[in-house]
C-alpha cells in the first residue's frame, strides 16, 4: 500500500537526494533511530480542499521511510510539537536505513489512526485495510498542473474558457494565503452565493451545487468574488497514474458489498481477455470472497477524458456481471 521510488540509474545512485514537501503541512512523527525494517522515518500531515472530504477538506499523513535523516529545521519531540513545512521545502534525504538498498518508500495514509507498528504489506490484505491508504503519486499528479486566475472584487464577473477537463471537487479559492473549497469560500463571504456559472447555447446558468460539477475543456465559465484579492485555481488531473486510480475505483466498487473480503492487488491487470470499444482502457482485479471463492471487478477509463470511468463486477451469487456503473468524476480517491 505504498510506493517504492529508486533513482533512474538504480542501486544507490539516489542516496542522499533531497525529498521535498508536496504542500504546506506539519510534522507529526520522526523516528531517527535505525532499528526496524522501516529504518528512519518521517511523517508529515497535509491538508487540501477536496469536496468529498469532511467539511470539504481532506487531511492525510504522508510517510517517508528508509530515509538517511531529516533536513535542518524539521523537528518533532512529541505529540503536537512538530514543525511546519512548506511546499517545496527539503524535508528529508533518500536513504537505505532498515537494511535496504537506498530508495524512498512513500505512503499516503488516508486514515490517521493507523498504528506506527502496523505492517500493511502482510497478506491477506483486507478491503477495509486497503482503503486506509491512497496512491501518493496520484494525489501529486492530480495537482501539479493548475489553471489560476485573479478575480475582480465587488461582485464583478470574470469569465474564462476551460483548458483541459477537471472536477470541481479539487478547485480552490485563495485569499490572503488561505485556501478554501468553493463551498467554504462562499460560506466565508469570498465568493458570490451563485458565483460560479457556465455558459450553454449563449445563456449563463448557475450551479446548484458548486462542489458537484465538472469543468469541461473548451467551455466558458464565470466566477464572481465579493472582495478584492481573490484568486481561483482549478487543478487539472494529468492521468499520469491511471492504474492507481483504476485500482482504487475497483475497490470502491465493492466497498459496501460484504461478500468481497480481501484484495489481491498482485492480480491487477490492464486489458481484459474480451473485446471492448477501443475508446476505453480496461482494467481488472481479483478479490477473495468471504466464503473463499474468487470474483473479479472491472474498470474502464475513457481515453479522451480519463476522468470518465465505469465499474462492473462479477456477482458470484447471480453468476453474471453487473451493468456498468458510472463512477463520480468528482471522486478522485
Amino acid at each position: 500500500m505504498g510506493e517504492d521510488w529508486n533513482g533512474k540509474c538504480g542501486g544507490s545512485t539516489d542516496e542522499n537526494y533531497p525529498l521535498l514537501a508536496i504542500a504546506d503541512g506539519k510534522v507529526v512523527y520522526i523516528d531517527d533511530v535505525d532499528d526496524t525494517s522501516k529504518g528512519k522515518q518521517l511523517y508529515i500531515r497535509y491538508s487540501f480542499p477536496y469536496a468529498p472530504g469532511p467539511s470539504d477538506v481532506q487531511t492525510f499523513d504522508s510517510a517517508y521511510l528508509h530515509i538517511n535523516g531529516v533536513a535542518t529545521g524539521v523537528t518533532w519531540s512529541g505529540l503536537g510539537t512538530g514543525s511546519a513545512v512548506f511546499e517545496g521545502d527539503t524535508v528529508a534525504y533518500v536513504g537505505g536505513t532498515g537494511g535496504w538498498t537506498p530508495h524512498l518508500h512513500w505512503e499516503v495514509q488516508w486514515d490517521d489512526t493507523i498504528g506506527l507498528s502496523e505492517n500493511s504489506y502482510q497478506n491477506p490484505l483486507t478491503k477495509s485495510h486497503a482503503l486506509k491508504y491512497r496512491a501518493a503519486s496520484l494525489i501529486v499528479d492530480d495537482r501539479k498542473q493548475s489553471i489560476g486566475y485573479a478575480v475582480p472584487g465587488d461582485g464583478q464577473w470574470y469569465s474564462f474558457t476551460m483548458q483541459g477537463n477537471a472536477p470541481s471537487s479539487t478547485m480552490y479559492i485563495k485569499y490572503n494565503n488561505e485556501r478554501k473549497s468553493l463551498k467554504n469560500a462562499i460560506a466565508a463571504g469570498w465568493i458570490l452565493y451563485d458565483g460560479v456559472q457556465f455558459k450553454d447555447n449563449g445563456v449563463w446558468y448557475a450551479y446548484t451545487d458548486v462542489d458537484d460539477n465538472f469543468f469541461e475543456n473548451g467551455k466558458e465559465y464565470a466566477i464572481a468574488a465579493l472582495i478584492s484579492g481573490v484568486e481561483h485555481f482549478i487543478p487539472v488531473p494529468q492521468n499520469g497514474f491511471q492504474s492507481d486510480r483504476a485500482r482504487l475505483d475497483m475497490i470502491h466498487a465493492v466497498e459496501n458489498d460484504s461478500r468481497f473480503a480481501e484484495v489481491h492487488v498482485e492480480t491487477y491487470g490492464k486489458e481484459a481477455p474480451w473485446n471492448l470499444n477501443s475508446a476505453w482502457d480496461i482494467h481488472w482485479m481479483r478479490f477473495k470472497l468471504s466464503d473463499g471463492r474468487t470474483a473479479y471487478v472491472n474498470q474502464i477509463t475513457l481515453r479522451s477524458n480519463p476522468l470518465v470511468r465505469n465499474t462492473s463486477y462479477y456477482d458470484p451469487d447471480l453468476g453474471q456481471w453487473t451493468g456498468w456503473k458510472w463512477f463520480d468524476w468528482n471522486q478522485l480517491y
